[in-house]
């Protein structure tokens, strides 16, 4: 039986990336056409927040786990950060190299590979130790 603090995790963080889905489609194209340089940080900035909110309850429910959950969670979130770091600078030298051609519209992506990482890692580093990657 799941946890009630996870099932509260979850609704939570379900409604606030469907506020970050809504914002980004809705709000975040303003911020490109928008004249003063004011509106378009704001604009931009409050497209942020509800992401900001579920980093918040990440924190929140890795605190409020056992060790052996907070162990889990730590390592997964050291593993996406390591290869989400290594692929950026990967990314960054063929940029550099003039290999590849990127903008800055590419860091829009770090965080969901963080996420997308996290997720993997977790799922693994939790079947490893017994089938808890799920929780």
């Amino acid at each position: 039986m799941r946890h009630p603090i996870n099932k509260r995790y979850n609704l939570y963080a379900s409604v606030l990336m469907a506020i970050y889905v809504v914002l980004v489609g809705f709000v975040f194209p303003y911020a490109r056409h928008a004249d003063a340089v004011a509106v378009r940080a704001a604009l931009a900035v409050l497209c942020t927040t509800p992401v900001i909110a579920v980093i918040w309850l990440l924190v929140q429910r890795v605190m409020h786990s056992d060790e052996l959950q907070q162990r889990l969670h730590l390592m997964a979130m050291s593993v996406s950060t390591g290869v989400v770091a290594a692929v950026s600078l990967v990314g960054g030298f063929l940029n550099a190299a003039h290999v590849i051609q990127l903008d800055g519209d590419v860091l829009i992506w770090v965080f969901p590979a963080l996420c997308l990482c996290y997720g993997v890692a977790h799922l693994v580093l939790g079947r490893r130790y017994g089938g808890m990657g799920c929780g």
